[in-house]
């Protein structure tokens, strides 16, 4: 289906405003959560994954745990932290548009980039998030790097001052053992652990400006540019489409069999889980470890399964969603 998405407000917020704050209060509870009311989290559903951190992003109650602590490394994940850069930043110019050159043609997955085409940051963004397009993450990068530089009034490399901002952005969100190198994953430097992960996406999650962009597993673009256009995106990961999915990344190396997944995802009660698995068997497997994940926690988290007072149709910012 396609999606369509009709704001009731425009929120608007400073650069990194607030990161330090909020996230930091987010951190704290996760690294006590369970054990403030002196209990241990619940043993873990069986799955193939190497590390498995699950955390009630409200609460910061710690809910399952397994190799929390484990680097890896993290892949087309780096884009979470690429796209909260982006609307930190930018968040109220995402109809500012891009023109593509031969330089954000990168390797890898691809959001069918041209150079030449023009390309609104928010149909990047999509093509970020929905098909982990490197090419749309370095020329978002790119763009922002740019205009960082601009408002500081200093010349450099706009790639290298964007990563910059992703580290301070890492930091800042209590990801205190994750390392960035590039804007899309392929760096085999870009590492993180489970719980690094969980963090950022506790915060990334219920962010109203983003979650629009996970809402239908299908987007149609217009594209302008001398091969003027339009594109229907799908998503690659499977999960997103689903009422009670509110956010997920993939991070995949194939030949090295690496498969990771990162779900935000709406319990009954109506609270934010963030649950992360890596290092998974195979690219099924990172599904069923994660479904395994989300069918036990309302048995064994019972407070979960409550009904929520609303249905939860809109988002943070009062966005409407319909898939058309």
């Amino acid at each position: 289906m396609v999606c369509f998405l009709t704001p009731n407000r425009e929120q608007k917020r400073g650069p990194l405003a607030g990161f330090a704050l909020r996230a930091g209060a987010i951190a704290a509870l996760v690294l006590i959560g369970g054990q403030a009311v002196g209990q241990q989290p619940i043993a873990l559903p069986q799955v193939t994954a190497s590390s498995v951190f699950v955390v009630n992003a409200d609460t910061g109650q710690t809910l399952y745990r397994k190799n929390e602590d484990k680097a890896f490394r993290i892949l087309s994940i780096t884009k979470l932290i690429t796209a909260y850069v982006l609307v930190q930043r930018l968040g109220g110019q995402l109809s500012d548009t891009v023109t593509i050159t031969q330089g954000d043609l990168v390797p890898g997955s691809s959001a069918g980039l041209r150079k030449g085409d023009i390309w609104s940051l928010e149909n990047l963004l999509y093509g970020m998030l929905l098909v982990s397009g490197n090419d749309a993450a370095l020329a978002i990068a790119d763009h922002v790097g740019r205009a960082i530089l601009v408002q500081e009034k200093k010349r450099g490399s706009s790639i290298k001052r964007f990563v910059q901002e992703m580290r301070s952005a890492a930091t800042a969100l209590g990801a205190s053992h994750t390392q960035i190198a590039d804007p899309y994953g392929l760096s085999p430097s870009n590492v993180s652990t489970a719980r690094d992960v969980a963090l950022i996406g506790s915060t990334i999650f219920r962010d109203g400006r983003l979650l629009p962009f996970w809402q239908c597993a299908r987007r149609s673009l217009s594209i302008g540019g001398p091969e003027a256009r339009n594109v229907t995106l799908t998503s690659t990961i499977e999960m997103l489409g689903q009422d009670d999915i509110v956010g997920a990344k993939t991070g995949s190396h194939v030949s090295k069999n690496i498969y990771h997944l990162v779900v935000g995802w709406r319990a009954p009660n109506g609270q934010k889980i963030v649950a992360v698995v890596l290092g998974s068997a195979d690219h099924p497997s990172r599904y069923n470890d994660m479904r395994a994940i989300l069918v036990e926690l309302p048995h064994d988290f019972p407070e979960l399964a409550e009904p929520a007072a609303s249905s939860g149709a809109a988002f943070q910012d009062g966005s409407v969603r319909r898939c058309l």
